[in-house]
């Protein structure tokens, strides 16, 4: 684990929220304060977060001012992951969207329908992460916010209506692009996108512009000058290199829809013996398109499951990117960044079951805006402490917490010395949280009740010595 990582880890959550132009000094002063209050119980409610009734108030009051803005929030911490970036000199920039909904019978402010009768936002993430094994998370680097006006289902427009409607949904890809293509301006990236990328708007106007890019195909693209089908041609490919592969656990989940299980059918964990093919593709312009390419010339790499377990999906995927194919290392590298888009779906977990961030009790879009704004760099905070545990499980366990930290835990769990690495460190916070050791990895609803558990040991300790004192 580079010394980067450990560095971030070091650094105070405050200092992610350091110079918030929110129009006056003491309001980036409370930011500061309301954040450290929550990085050190990211699972609590607000009531159990701060110390007495003035100060929830004060925490609501903060988060409902009209005059500070989501934006002004998280540009801090959007800089400082710029900055590491820049550090890192090449980058693995991670696209994906979120909806974050919230329950309850009362309508909130500024809300759109999301999925059955409960109401919500979408999030669309850009997140940076260093090339390689370990992942590393470096921050986020751009969101979109969206709050839809009607149901997806209930729409009437035709979809020729729907790719002429300027504000449709899918232009956020393109947007969130040049959003961050603006802040790049002494670091390389490369652009990581699941099947929703596969806009033939988006692939033209990214290669266009020199826009390096990994993007998963969904659709059956058909070639320029009456070549076929892509997928015809893709057959006919033999393999140019093998790799055995980790999948991720896909659980059955009841958040997403018929039509995302049909796309991406739940599966267990475990490993895959993959085919990998390439080749130089021309793509016909689509009838929707809106740019006047009449053909995107770039390159595929395919990449399949010979022989799947029985009763497990198959991998199948085609992948569509500016980087070079020519050898195997090269398509083997393509490979490897587009299995980095999966630490976005643990970063979106940070968020949603160690922040609990769905389950914040503000009454409008913009108080959940200001709230998500907040706790973004705490989750990002949290998926780094992880990796480091994992990729360097015998750095410091002074990485990821204080020395004050470690005694209680060590009192607490009844451990014969402290932590000494950051993985014995992780494993305590999630044992204070109730993990259990035998069932594996520890859970970020696990790691965010450890760190609520161990905030209330602090706030006993300290008033236990202050009572002491006096």
């Amino acid at each position: 684990m580079k010394a980067e990582a450990r560095t971030s880890l070091r650094r105070p959550i405050s200092a992610e929220f350091e110079g918030a132009e929110l129009g006056d000094p003491r309001r980036t002063r409370r930011l500061q304060a309301v954040a450290t209050r929550a990085a050190a119980a990211p699972e609590a409610g607000f009531p159990q977060m701060v110390g007495d009734d003035s100060e929830l108030e004060a925490l609501y009051r903060f988060l409902s001012n009209e005059r500070i803005g989501a934006d002004a929030i998280l540009a801090p911490h959007i800089a400082a992951t710029t900055e590491r970036a820049r550090e890192a000199g090449t980058v693995l920039v991670v696209h994906d969207t979120t909806d974050f909904r919230f329950g309850g019978l009362e309508h909130r402010e500024g809300l759109g329908p999301t999925h059955g009768n409960q109401e919500g936002f979408l999030g669309h993430f850009a997140l940076a992460v260093k090339p390689g094994e370990a992942r590393v998370p470096l921050g986020v680097i751009g969101l979109l916010r969206i709050a839809r006006k009607e149901r997806k289902k209930t729409r009437k427009k035709s979809w020729y209506e729907m790719s002429k409607d300027p504000q449709r949904e899918s232009l956020r890809w393109g947007e969130l692009v040049e959003q961050v293509e603006k802040r790049r301006k002494s670091f390389d990236c490369i652009h990581l996108m699941d099947r929703e990328g596969d806009v033939y708007d988006l692939l033209a106007t990214m290669v266009k512009a020199g826009t390096r890019f990994v993007v998963r195909g969904a659709h059956d693209r058909a070639l320029a000058d009456d070549a076929g089908l892509l997928h015809g041609a893709l057959e006919t490919l033999q393999p140019m290199a093998r790799r055995t592969i980790s999948l991720s656990v896909r659980p059955d989940s009841t958040r997403r829809d018929a039509k995302a299980k049909r796309k991406h059918p739940p599966r267990s964990g475990r490993s895959a013996d993959i085919a990998l093919s390439s080749t130089p593709v021309s793509l016909r312009r689509t009838q929707g398109a809106h740019v006047e390419d009449e053909q995107i010339d770039l390159n595929v790499v395919h990449v399949w499951e010979p022989s799947p377990p029985a009763g497990e999906p198959g991998v199948s995927w085609v992948l569509y990117t500016t980087e070079a194919v020519d050898t195997a290392e090269d398509i083997l590298a393509v490979v490897d960044h587009y299995r980095a888009r999966w630490t976005i779906e643990e970063f979106f977990k940070a968020l949603k079951t160690g922040c609990n961030i769905e389950r914040r009790q503000l009454e409008t879009f913009h108080g959940l805006s200001n709230a998500l704004s907040v706790f973004i760099p705490i989750a990002w905070k949290m998926l780094l402490a992880r990796s480091v545990a994992r990729a360097a499980p015998t750095a410091s366990a002074r990485t990821i917490l204080s020395s004050e930290q470690l005694k209680l835990l060590k009192e607490r769990l009844k451990l014969p010395v402290l932590p000494k690495t950051a993985e014995e460190a992780l494993l305590a916070v999630a044992k204070l949280g109730g993990h259990l050791k035998r069932n594996g990895a520890p859970g970020w609803q696990t790691i965010g009740r450890g760190f609520e558990a161990l905030l209330w040991m602090q706030i006993g300790w300290r008033t236990a010595l202050r009572t002491s004192d006096q």
